[in-house]
């Protein structure tokens, strides 16, 4: 089949370089805008608070070079200071220094794994060392299906999954046996309810890699969707064959006995789920009610008693978590 098959097919390394640059340009806008990041927090002197004020105003005023022999003078006096660990980072990033920016968040997370600023900011670099190296990529092969891949990426990015489907079938075109772009096609085809379009590239997939473990779980999902139990069955023990540590697959395996009216095989494997993965509160309530299909109502009562009370903690965990988003105080 031509490339001409497929709508706009006629991609060219300015279009690529379209995509990545408006990428790399909102990263830099990002890295340089006081309401982007979050507030730092307080720093452990009046010294160190002076010398990072410096910095600071030295980076928005756009004198990098000055921001980042602040941090370093500031480094001197404390060398395990994070926060003058993540300036430094955002005055190399500034001035185009990304492996040592990098280097400078690895050694701030290293001390501080926790640090909101520098788990933003190596989020952000990471992105656009990516992005560059997918611009290299671009122009070293403007018609590959890689370079496909990676506007359907940007499309998907942004919301744009028509588009971003349309990028992952001429990529395969091109190149057939990318696996992670079938796959790409798939899960997002699936997750439209488009369950027999992604059947088709999960069976693809399989074909070449028949113990492919995202494959037979998405093709499982896909047929129980469909109410093609015995079809999902299959899927999901090979799943679980493939992947003996995944709770997921059996939780799901569980499910389609529980469909099929198989309470005792629906119990073994909903076991097997929450000691593989205890925090599957849903797994337990299920297993619970095949339990009670199978006459052990003490077993599914702390069955039930434990998927309550692990929804309670899970409830109790977000409600912190939203407290300390907005800065309230969180009660013991």
């Amino acid at each position: 089949m031509s490339r001409t098959a497929f709508p706009g097919s006629e991609l060219t390394s300015r279009r690529v370089k379209c995509h990545i640059t408006s990428f790399i340009y909102a990263v830099s806008i990002a890295l340089l805008s006081p309401s982007s990041y979050p507030a730092q927090p307080s720093a452990p002197s009046e010294r160190a608070a002076a010398g990072l004020k410096e910095g600071v105003q030295a980076l928005f005023a756009g004198d990098y070079a000055g921001a980042e022999a602040a941090a370093n003078r500031q480094l001197a006096i404390d060398s395990r200071s994070v926060e003058a660990l993540v300036l430094l980072a955002r005055a190399q990033m500034a001035q185009g220094k990304y492996p040592l920016a990098f280097s400078s968040l690895r050694r701030a997370l290293g001390r501080s794994p926790d640090h909101v600023e520098a788990l933003y900011f190596m989020g952000k670099l990471a992105s656009a060392l990516s992005q560059m190296e997918y611009q290299e990529l671009a122009q070293r092969a403007p018609g590959s299906g890689r370079v496909r891949q990676l506007v359907g990426d940007s499309y998907q990015a942004s919301g744009e999954l028509d588009k971003a489907l349309d990028e992952y079938r001429a990529a395969l075109v091109i190149q057939p046996d990318l696996t992670d772009v079938a796959l790409e096609l798939a899960e997002i085809l699936r997750t439209q309810g488009r369950f027999e379009e992604a059947l088709k590239y999960y069976s693809q997939i399989l074909e070449r890699s028949p113990r492919h473990f995202p494959s037979l779980y998405g093709a499982g999902l896909c047929h129980q969707a469909l109410q093609q139990e015995d079809q999902s069955i299959r899927c999901f023990e090979q799943a679980a064959i493939a992947d003996p540590k995944d709770a997921s697959c059996r939780y799901a395996l569980g499910t389609a006995w529980m469909r099929k009216g198989e309470a005792h095989k629906a119990v073994e494997v909903l076991t097997a789920a929450v000691h593989l993965d205890p925090s599957l509160w849903g797994a337990y309530s299920l297993l619970g009610r095949a339990l009670l299909l199978t006459g052990q109502p003490e077993m599914a009562a702390e069955a039930f008693e434990k998927a309550k009370q692990g929804q309670q903690r899970e409830v109790q965990s977000q409600h912190d978590k939203a407290k300390k988003v907005i800065g309230a105080p969180v009660k013991n």
